[in-house]
């Protein structure tokens, strides 16, 4: 993705924001004592979804729920699903499912902006091996932090880990392992 495609991303969902719903995660008015607050009540969940369709078909739906440990301090569960096709004209299409899971904390600076730090595990089918469909678990520790407000967050996260077989193809092509993430958060 280009810097010009990144641009025109970021400015879209600034504008998208003002729309969307309450953050729970990222309110300068809370106070800092959750201690008072059931369980449910510090619940939050969200997600990203992506889908991009024609020669190439991205489908990605990855919902998360997390927990409010304190004000600014969470951590969460996520899950993945993402569907690739690719059309060829001579070579006719190929297409494949990759899924998992992820864990993951994080930490608001200055009301509007976050550390994050996941762990995802996903399972991808290989195809530099001899057996076709054989599938795989491929671990990725992401960290990074972006900019959150009213339930709207973009992050770039970059992969510590970089294994070969990582299906993700990062913002500056596919050597690069530094990704954009863009989601909602919601209230329980």
């Amino acid at each position: 993705m280009n810097l010009k495609k990144i641009t025109v991303v970021f400015f879209t969902f600034l504008t998208v924001n003002a729309f969307s719903q309450y953050d729970p995660n990222y309110n300068a008015d809370d106070s800092d004592d959750l201690s008072e607050l059931a369980f449910k009540d510090r619940l939050f969940t969200g997600g990203n979804f992506w889908a991009q369709f024609g020669n190439i078909t991205n489908i990605d739906v990855s919902p998360l729920l997390g927990y409010r440990v304190t004000k600014d301090y969470s951590v969460g569960i996520g899950l993945k699903y993402n569907y690739y096709r690719v059309a060829q004209r001579n070579t006719g299409s190929f297409s494949t499912s990759i899924y998992g899971g992820s864990v993951f904390t994080r930490y608001v600076l200055l009301d509007k902006f976050v550390l994050h730090g996941e762990f995802e595990l996903l399972n991808v089918e290989l195809f530099n091996t001899r057996n076709a469909g054989e599938r795989a678990w491929i671990p990725l520790g992401l960290v990074g932090g972006g900019y959150v407000s009213n339930g709207f967050q973009m992050m770039l996260l970059y992969d510590l880990i970089g294994d070969q077989n990582n299906p993700y193809i990062g913002m500056f092509g596919a050597d690069s392992r530094i990704y954009l993430r863009v989601g909602f958060l919601f209230n329980l």
